[in-house]
């Protein structure tokens, strides 16, 4: 009878057991890199990026449409805190319908480029393109200063980190240093938005501290299920998902021509191949003016840039943090699902040729039923927790 038993509790046990999910050792190093990003870089080429009064100032100007053309559109237009700050929308739409999907600004301090195209280097530099883009805000250096200097609180919150705003008429370039500081303290901002531990994150860190077995359900974790673990095992092998989506971001931040189709006329777009010419010639650049590292390392990466025909087309691999939160994806909104994204990654249908040129490292994979719900299990867990609320809600009101 008490062998019997044994039996019974032996074979329950083992029912109990997740199936073993084998790792191999270059699958190992990869999981190793891919756990919580911490803290985001310093960012040398703005002084004030850390500066508690500049991201003060930084998030009233992010929430304010009176820097808008209409006094209608601010940066939160289009950066909705809960839609994991984007829009929801393919082509984001400010004054008029715009060309590109916008992109999430969690955790967006980790990045070395900014836009799908990469046109920024930084940041602070960002932040100008939309409150002067024609199709965004539409505004100008003078309706921006006139408002900060028109708004006492804005007025007081800027001099208190950048002294006194100089009095009118101003030139040239105390209107390019008020702006230039603008874009500083929203940087300052928006490098408060970011996101806490994932599922992901927490079992990274567990499946670390015993030892980074390459059996994955030698841990389990809330959050984390046994189809997420076949989940990671195909994205680290042979769906090859880790070819571009690698590192604690899960981007390689560099820039792919995919050839998904477009929404409208791709040749209109030329992306990364474009985007370098108008990045060198940006005042606000790394190594423009008005960096305060114009001789540091990314001024020198900037300036060392060479456009090449085969970055014709080719987008930004964004992070696949908090990918649940911020669809629909790709540079054009093309996929309003995850399902989707997969499906065309799987089996390329509806992909086109980039004129000559063709993403080397991508190709069909024909995964399964089950191998792709299971990259959505473990795509699931990769929502790490909000941004402090204080950071995510409009301070006007």
């Amino acid at each position: 009878m008490e062998h019997r038993t044994s039996i019974i509790v032996t074979l329950a046990f083992l029912c109990a057991c997740e199936p073993s999910v084998q790792l191999t050792n270059s699958q190992v190093n990869l999981i190793k890199e891919m756990g919580f990003p911490g803290a985001p870089p310093l960012d040398p080429t703005n002084r004030y990026a850390d500066d508690a009064g500049a991201a003060g100032l930084g998030h009233a100007l992010f929430f304010d449409p009176n820097l808008s053309r209409n006094g209608e559109i601010s940066c939160a237009t289009c950066h909705l805190p809960e839609r994991g700050f984007t829009d929801g929308l393919a082509l984001n739409l400010g004054l008029s319908q715009g060309v590109r999907n916008t992109l999430s600004l969690l955790d967006c301090a980790h990045q070395q480029w900014f836009n799908w195209d990469g046109q920024f280097d930084s940041l602070w530099s960002q932040a100008h393109g939309p409150m002067l883009h024609p199709r965004e805000m539409g505004s100008s250096y003078e309706h921006i200063i006139d408002r900060v200097r028109g708004e006492p609180i804005l007025c007081n919150q800027y001099e208190k980190v950048f002294g006194l705003l100089p009095q009118p008429p101003l030139t040239e370039s105390q209107s390019e240093t008020i702006v230039a500081n603008l874009g500083k303290a929203i940087a300052a901002y928006e490098r408060k938005l970011v996101t806490g531990r994932s599922p992901f994150d927490r079992w990274v860190e567990r499946w670390k501290q015993v030892g980074a077995p390459s059996d994955l359900a030698g841990v389990t974790l809330g959050g984390f299920s046994a189809a997420a673990q076949q989940g990671l095992a195909t994205f680290t092998s042979r769906g090859e998902c880790w070819k571009c989506h690698v590192g604690p971001l899960l981007s390689d931040g560099e820039f792919h021509a995919l050839g998904a189709a477009p929404r409208n006329d791709l040749i209109a777009d030329s992306a990364r191949f474009g985007a370098i010419a108008k990045l060198q010639s940006n005042r606000y650049r790394s190594s423009g003016a008005h960096s305060d590292a114009a001789q540091g390392e990314q001024a020198k990466i900037v300036e060392a840039l060479v456009a090449r025909s085969d970055q014709w087309g080719a987008f930004r691999t964004p992070t696949l943090r908090n990918i649940g939160k911020t669809s629909p994806y790709f540079h054009q909104g093309q996929f309003a699902t995850l399902p989707e994204v997969l499906h065309f990654y799987s089996t390329l249908e509806g992909a086109v040729t980039m004129d000559h040129h063709r993403e080397s490292v991508l190709r069909k994979t024909d995964l399964s039923p089950d191998e792709i719900a299971g990259l959505l299990a473990f795509l699931k867990t990769l929502d790490g927790d909000d941004p402090p609320i204080q950071w995510t809600i409009n301070p006007w009101n």
